[in-house]
């Protein structure tokens, strides 16, 4: 006669399998599912005193990656004072990439130019940008990232990007902003 406890291990196992499949399912319904990249974006509040817009593009299905297209609308004081510093008198929209690292947060990186307006214009300055992107909501975000400001000579191989072993010309500058999702009106 066989015993009976392997039956009841499976049995309890299944229940355990079930009652986890619920719970997760619970959360998922209410609003605990992952969070997606897409859509666009306004950059409403920054404590660097900046205002932006922002296309988020998925890059997969399951949209937890995705390409950034970011235009800044006005800048702070301190975005305007590196302009006139170094001889820039705009910006170039900034480009970049992002992936989800957890359920609500996604990791990005930004680059972006201080110009001088010309034909051709002449870089001045290279921005890149980098920090995370916290979902708090389905139409809502906060950001926290860094800016690293090089020189344009940190791009002696001409790619767009700082070459390697090149030092930001100041300590990362960290800013956190508000961002929400321009919705679908009436």
């Amino acid at each position: 006669m066989q015993s009976k406890r392997p039956l009841l291990v499976r049995a309890a196992g299944a229940v355990l399998v079930g009652l986890l499949t619920l719970a997760l399912t619970a959360a998922s319904a209410q609003g605990q599912g992952q969070s997606k990249l897409g859509g666009a974006w306004l950059g409403i509040k920054s404590d660097g005193g900046h205002r932006w817009t922002c296309i988020v593009a998925p890059l997969d299905s399951a949209a937890r990656e995705a390409a950034l297209h970011v235009k800044f609308t006005v800048h702070s004081p301190q975005m305007a004072g590196l302009l006139a510093k170094f001889g820039a008198d705009s910006f170039s929209d900034f480009v970049g990439e992002s992936r989800m690292i957890n359920r609500t947060t996604a990791k990005f990186t930004l680059v972006g130019y201080a110009l001088k307006q010309g034909n051709p214009p002449a870089i001045k300055l290279i921005y890149v940008g980098f920090g995370t992107w916290e979902f708090t909501n389905a139409t809502q975000a906060v950001l926290q990232y860094w800016i690293n400001v090089y020189p344009a000579e940190a791009d002696a191989d001409g790619d767009g990007m700082p070459d390697p072993g090149s030092a930001p010309m100041f300590p990362p500058i960290p800013v956190t902003d508000t961002a929400l999702r321009v919705p679908i009106l009436p």
